[in-house]
C-alpha cells in the first residue's frame, strides 16, 4: 500500500476510534477499509477515461473520502496527465473536517487533483442541486464510487415520497443511492458500489432491478466468501457484494470475481449474461458448476403459480402463543410442528427428545390452524451444522395441524396436496440441484416463502413422475429431467 492510501487508512481507523463503534449506525454507514476500497478502485476501467479533458468522480455518502481517494490513485497511476475532480457528498457535519483534510492530502500528492465537498443529503442533492445545474457537463460523472448507507426507507417517509416523484421506488437507502448515481453517469460512465446482496432477488427490490436494467448495464460482481471479514473492525456481519455498472448497452458477458475477504487473492471468471440475469433476478455463479446448474434448471420452466400451488409461512409464533402450547395431547389439542421435527424427507412427531411443547390448544375461531391433508414443509432457517439450505418433508394428517412460524408450507388454496404430488415436490426440493441453485440465487441464509415462489419447478406431471420412481432425490430428478453431465455433453 502506498503512503497516501496508508495515511487514509490511518485516518479511517482513528475516526472509528473517535466516533466509537457503538455510534457508527447513526447514519447507517460504515467506513470502507482501504483493502476493500482498492478492490473497488481496481474495477475502474481507465480506457474510456484516456480521452477525457477532465475526469469527474462522484462519491456519495463520502464519509472520510476513502473511495474517492482510492479511485483517484488508481486513475492517476494509469493516466498521469489528465485532471481529476472529485465531488464528495457527506451528510454528517462531524465528518466534514476529516473529509476535507483527507482530500487535501490527496490533492497535494496526486497532482492536478481537485475536489468539492458538500454537506448535503445525497437523496435530495441529486435532484435539487445537481439536476438543476444549467451546464449539462456538471451533471455527468465518469466514475461514481460509493459505500452507501444501508438504512431502510419507510414508504410514508419524505425521502420515499421525494424519490417516487422521480420514479425511484426502493425500500432502502443504499438502493436509492445506486439508482440516483446511475442516472448521473456520463455517456460512457461507470458506477462501482459495495452493498448488501439482498437487492439481487425478491419482490421488494424488483422495481429497483428493473430501473437499473433500464438505466445501465451490470458488468462485474465481486463477492466475499467471509461475511465477517469485509468490515471486520466495525463488527458488521453482512453479506456484501461489489457491483459495477456501465452506462452502455449490455455486453454478452459479465465478470465474476471473489476473494475470501479484504486484501486477499482475487479469482475472476467470465460468464454469460444469461447466467447472471435471468427470470428477473441476479445470480452469482462463482464457479463453472454454478453456471451449469443455472443452465440445467431451465428444464424446470414452471412457476409455482403455474402448478396451481401456493406457499405460506407457518401461522404460529411460539412466544406469542405460550398459553396455547402444551407438552401433552388432550382432546382440545392438535399437533404443533416445528422445523426440529423434520430433516430432508423425514418427519417425526412427536419427537421424544424435543424440549419444546409439541401440541397446540385450539380455541374457538382459531386462525392459526391448517386443514387436514398432505403438506410439504420447508425449514426457513438451517442449523449451523447443516450443509443444506433447502430442507423439505411431507406432513400428512387426518386432522387439523399447527405449523411453527419458522416453517414454510406448500398447499393448494389452503388445502392439502395429493400425496403423490406432495412426495414429488419434496423430492424436487431435496435434490442437490435445487439446493445449489438456491445458493446461487439467494444470498440469504434463510429460505422465505417469497424465495420459494420465485424458484423454478417441474410440471405437475413431472412431479408425479418423480414420486413414482421410488428413488432418492437426485436419482429421481436425473431419471425424470436428465442429469447435468448429459446436458453438458449435449452443449
Amino acid at each position: 500500500m502506498n503512503t497516501l492510501l496508508q495515511r487514509t487508512e490511518n485516518v479511517r481507523t482513528s475516526t472509528l476510534q473517535r466516533i466509537g463503534l457503538e455510534n457508527l449506525s447513526e447514519f447507517e454507514q460504515f467506513f470502507t477499509p482501504i483493502a476493500v476500497a482498492e478492490i473497488m478502485a481496481d474495477l475502474v476501467n481507465v480506457s474510456p477515461l484516456a480521452e477525457k479533458k477532465e475526469i469527474r468522480i462522484l462519491d456519495p455518502g463520502a464519509g472520510i473520502g476513502v473511495l474517492a481517494i482510492a479511485a483517484g490513485q488508481r486513475i492517476r497511476e494509469a493516466l498521469p496527465q489528465i485532471p481529476i475532480h472529485v465531488v464528495a457528498i457527506e451528510k454528517d457535519p462531524s465528518l466534514l473536517a476529516t473529509l476535507e483534510a483527507a482530500l487535501a492530502d490527496a490533492e497535494a500528492h496526486l497532482g492536478d487533483f481537485t475536489y468539492t465537498v458538500q454537506q448535503q443529503d445525497f437523496v435530495y442533492w441529486a435532484y435539487q442541486d445537481l439536476m438543476s445545474s444549467g451546464d449539462p457537463q456538471e451533471q455527468d460523472f465518469d466514475v461514481v464510487i460509493m459505500n452507501p448507507p444501508y438504512a431502510k426507507i419507510a414508504a410514508s417517509s419524505a425521502e420515499a415520497k421525494h424519490l417516487r416523484v422521480h420514479d425511484v421506488n426502493v425500500p432502502n437507502l443504499y438502493a436509492a443511492f445506486v439508482a440516483l448515481g446511475a442516472q448521473m453517469l456520463s455517456p460512457d460512465g461507470q458506477l462501482i458500489a459495495i452493498t448488501p446482496r439482498s437487492w439481487m432477488n425478491g419482490p421488494y427490490f424488483q422495481q429497483y432491478r428493473e430501473l437499473l436494467h433500464r438505466t445501465c448495464s451490470l458488468t462485474h460482481i465481486h463477492t466475499f466468501k467471509s461475511r465477517k471479514e469485509v468490515f471486520k473492525d466495525t463488527g458488521v456481519l453482512q453479506e456484501s457484494v461489489i457491483t459495477k455498472f456501465e452506462n452502455n448497452l449490455p455486453t454478452e458477458h459479465v465478470l465474476i470475481s471473489s476473494s475470501v475477504a479484504q486484501g486477499q487473492e482475487t479469482k475472476t471468471r467470465t460468464v454469460t449474461r444469461e447466467a447472471v440475469e435471468s427470470q428477473g433476478v441476479i445470480f452469482v455463479p462463482a464457479h463453472q458448476e454454478d453456471e451449469e446448474i443455472i443452465a440445467w434448471m431451465a428444464r424446470a420452466s414452471n412457476k409455482l403459480s403455474d402448478l396451481g400451488l401456493q406457499v405460506s409461512t407457518g401461522k404460529v409464533v411460539d412466544f406469542r402463543n405460550k398459553g396455547k402450547l402444551q407438552s401433552q395431547p388432550t382432546d382440545q389439542t392438535i399437533p404443533m410442528v416445528y422445523p426440529a421435527h423434520f430433516t430432508a424427507g423425514n418427519l417425526q412427531h412427536p419427537k421424544i427428545d424435543l424440549k419444546k411443547p409439541q401440541y397446540y390448544r385450539v380455541t374457538p375461531d382459531d386462525k392459526n390452524t391448517v386443514a387436514p391433508g398432505s403438506f410439504v414443509l420447508v425449514k426457513r432457517f438451517s442449523a449451523k451444522e447443516e450443509k443444506r439450505r433447502v430442507t423439505a418433508a411431507v406432513w400428512e394428517s387426518p386432522g387439523l395441524v399447527a405449523f411453527d412460524n419458522k416453517t414454510n408450507y406448500f398447499h393448494r388454496q389452503g388445502e392439502g396436496l395429493p400425496p403423490d404430488l406432495a412426495l414429488g415436490l419434496t423430492l424436487w426440493l431435496n435434490s442437490s440441484y435445487v439446493d445449489r441453485y438456491f445458493r446461487i440465487f439467494s444470498g440469504h441464509t434463510q429460505v422465505n416463502a417469497t424465495d420459494l415462489r420465485m424458484m423454478p419447478y417441474p410440471s405437475v406431471q413431472q412431479l408425479l413422475d418423480l414420486a413414482r420412481t421410488g428413488m432418492e432425490p437426485d436419482a429421481a430428478v436425473q431419471e425424470v429431467l436428465g442429469d447435468k453431465e448429459e446436458s453438458h455433453a449435449a452443449a
